[in-house]
């Protein structure tokens, strides 16, 4: 039997694809192995959405090609930046076959063609496929995403996801719910929804109906359901009430919101304003509820000045965030923003970055600093040996993106839940004991 290695780059959706490919694998008779070195086929699943993802991809590419001279028969790569540019990765003499980003269900076939010398590229199945089962290969540990839909139709003037994916598709709440029941089944303690838009879920069918999907998801017993990547003109009142509803909904959100001057955000072709961003924070921030703020900035979008900048620090620094990450403009082929007059430089960009970086440093310090002397409830992940704790997250922590919880204690076991008594908080983890 023929062994294959997936090497997944970019987001967590991109997860979710390179598990899905797995699970199509060993249903059409081939194993996969984690270890490139010790396989005989090599995809790598690639992400597209800006330059540095697009070199990562390409560096990755020519990385893996060296087993060809040992263990590799073939070397596939797949994914957006595939999607993007199927020629040019064809063309490249290490790559033996190019498949786009809905054509992971044809997998065995495409792998055993390309062992069998055939180079070719594949593109052009749909979004629909999602709705098929398979028993995707969970690569992550007690928690797994669940991808609710594919592509968007906001259409961002920044982004290249549209032209990549297409308009936004919506899976079907029955192909949803079986995949959540199989995840649960499987032992996962923490689901994790996602897509590009995951609070616009539904709208493709004529009615958004994220709030009814996470209700449904909550009654199945999964210990925690965490939200990401809820688009603030679509995250309303219906959504926060089911979260603040059932408890094991984490009382976090990760809410993108890309800039907070309304004439960046109109640039942007963000479909919302600075106030509607106020009024969301300011209903949390007020709710009984502790809740936990994610968002993502980005700084040198053309026409960004210093103002737009030092006004988007003023806001963060009043309607503060627990976790906030930041990205300088890239400016992407076929996009609106290739035209806009007005680019910053790559270094203002940059600059901008680490201002805001610095300052949320301090901000997340101080909000850090409220969870101190209080007990959480915590996913233990793992033990650190060079630290001599436990680490694992609480409900105000997601998986990869976010900081830890390091402790120590007894009678603890990976994948439980323990009760961890937070002592002090340095930059974006925690430290404590259990109790």
């Amino acid at each position: 039997m023929e062994k294959v290695a997936i090497v997944s780059l970019g987001c967590n959706k991109n997860l979710v694809d390179s598990e899905v490919m797995a699970g199509y694998l060993q249903a059409g008779g081939y194993s996969t192995v984690e270890d490139p070195a010790k396989a005989q086929v090599i995809i790598v699943n690639t992400c597209g959405f800006i330059e540095d993802a697009k070199v990562e991809a390409i560096d990755t590419i020519f990385e893996m090609a060296k087993y060809k001279q040992s263990t590799c028969k073939a070397l596939l790569v797949s994914g957006c930046l595939s999607q993007r540019y199927p020629e040019e990765i064809c063309a490249m003499e290490e790559v033996d076959g190019v498949l786009g980003t809905y054509e992971y269900e044809n997998i065995a076939q495409i792998v055993t063609n390309s062992l069998a010398g055939k180079k070719q590229i594949y593109i052009g199945s749909t979004a629909h496929y999602l709705d098929k089962f398979v028993k995707r290969e969970i690569s992550t540990k007690h928690y797994a995403y669940l991808k609710i839909a594919e592509g968007c139709d906001n259409r961002c003037a920044y982004c290249a996801i549209p032209s990549i994916r297409g308009g936004y598709v919506s899976r079907s709440v029955e192909s949803l719910l079986l995949e959540a029941a199989y995840l649960k089944q499987a032992g996962i303690k923490e689901i994790i929804l996602t897509a590009q838009d995951t609070t616009r879920y539904g709208s493709d069918r004529g009615k958004t109906e994220f709030a009814s999907l996470l209700e449904k998801i909550a009654l199945m017993g999964f210990e925690w359901v965490r939200v990401l990547y809820a688009y603030p003109s679509t995250f309303n009142e219906d959504v926060i009430q089911v979260m603040e509803k059932y408890d094991n909904i984490c009382k976090y959100i990760d809410i993108p919101i890309q800039h907070t001057e309304d004439g960046m955000l109109q640039k942007m072709n963000r479909h919302y304003s600075k106030k509607d961003v106020e009024n969301i924070v300011s209903r949390l921030r007020s709710s009984k509820y502790d809740w936990a703020l994610r968002t993502t900035l980005l700084c040198g979008f053309p026409g960004e000045t210093d103002k737009d900048n030092k006004e988007m620090m003023k806001f963060i620094t009043k309607y503060r965030f627990d976790n906030l990450g930041v990205f300088a403009f890239s400016c992407e082929e076929g996009t609106e923003a290739e035209k806009m007059p007005h680019k910053c430089r790559k270094s203002t960009a940059q600059k901008r970055c680490d201002s805001v970086m610095l300052l949320q440093g301090q901000l997340a310090h101080e909000l850090n600093a409220r969870r101190q002397g209080k007990v959480y409830k915590t996913l233990v992940e793992g033990f650190d040996k060079e630290n001599n704790l436990w680490f694992g997250r609480c409900e105000f922590l997601a998986p990869e993106i976010d900081g830890k919880v390091y402790f120590s204690g007894e009678d603890i076991e990976e994948g439980q839940f323990v009760q961890v008594y937070i002592d002090e908080a340095f930059g974006y983890d925690f430290f404590g004991r259990k109790i």
